[in-house]
């Protein structure tokens, strides 16, 4: 129930704060003019998430800040590591155009919203990563997260920086050279490019790590066979030899049909095919990576001219 209403929120989340971004940052517009309503609507909306992952704002918030400073545990996160990641996403788009910041910087040296999603973001992928080298004994069981990872909380983080830009550096148009009103907020400027960035080196992270798994094919297929062949009187090895035995001796009980298929079943036949299925999934993944990668590299080249 938590999980559905969490995920109701999301298209609300996703669009004030692109909205709120975009109006904050207009040249023609004062800085903090987005108003109370969107403040107090998105504000609204954040509540009810951190509530949906068991906490209060003011909890989700000490929560966030505590694992992007290595304060807290990434286990703290577990089962939810997604939703926090969004939740932190959504914190920073907020803290862009509130007239009070939502995560009060005690000195100059506190990390901005926009480093403690930074921190948050390669934290979470890196680790996540060290645990999915495991992936060759247990075909897939990192997959979905690591996906999941990349199409929500870092798919709406692109978006929003993809908003802040659209306004500061429209394409099409040239870059104007007069006039300190035109001047970008260069702060929050520097703020997206240093995000890009890390968004560039832990999305990097992620495609080496796929390209190593997919170039690991037939390794993976021995690894899987001798783990699946073991003589142990429990696991899949011995559901695997049950079915390799001859069925012919048992075809009365088990009716011609099912001993036929018994009889032409191959264990090695069925373990390829799941190591090139993942193999599939691994390379649709990929594809996703390298266009976000391709969309921020973008970006990137998007803000130099801007900030040069």
């Amino acid at each position: 129930m938590r999980d559905a209403e969490r995920k109701c929120l999301v298209p609300q989340l996703v669009y004030l704060s692109m909205h709120g971004c975009v109006s904050s940052l207009r040249e023609t517009e004062p800085n903090g003019s987005v108003s109370d309503i969107t403040v107090g609507e998105m504000k609204t909306l954040l509540e009810k998430y951190a509530r949906t992952i068991g906490y209060s704002m003011d909890d989700a918030l000490s929560m966030i800040l505590g694992i992007s400073s290595g304060k807290k545990s990434m286990k703290d996160f577990a089962p939810d590591i997604v939703s926090w990641m969004s939740f932190a996403v959504f914190i920073n788009a907020m803290n862009l155009w509130s007239n009070e910041s939502v995560i009060p910087r005690t000195d100059p040296s506190s990390p901005s919203s926009w480093e403690i999603v930074d921190s948050l973001v390669k934290i979470c992928i890196e680790e996540h990563l060290t645990d999915a080298n495991r992936i060759l004994t247990c075909p897939g069981n990192k997959i979905p997260l690591l996906v999941q990872m990349v199409t929500e909380p870092i798919s709406w983080h692109l978006i929003i920086i993809q908003s802040c830009m659209r306004v500061v550096a429209p394409q099409g148009k040239k870059k104007k050279k007069s006039g300190p009103s035109l001047r970008p907020n260069m702060p929050q400027l520097q703020g997206i490019q240093r995000s890009v960035q890390c968004l560039i080196e832990t999305l990097r992270s992620v495609q080496k790590w796929l390209s190593d798994q997919m170039s690991l094919e037939e390794q993976g297929l021995d690894i899987l066979m001798s783990y699946l062949q073991g003589t142990g009187d429990e696991g899949p090895g011995q559901t695997f030899r049950v079915l390799e035995e001859k069925p012919a001796a048992h075809a009365s009980e088990l009716g011609d049909r099912i001993a036929q298929s018994l009889e032409a079943w191959s264990s090695t036949g069925v373990v390829r095919r799941i190591v090139g299925a993942e193999h599939e999934v691994l390379a649709e993944f990929k594809k996703m990576v390298d266009s976000k990668l391709k969309l921020l590299m973008s970006e990137s080249a998007s803000l130099s001219s801007v900030l040069h």
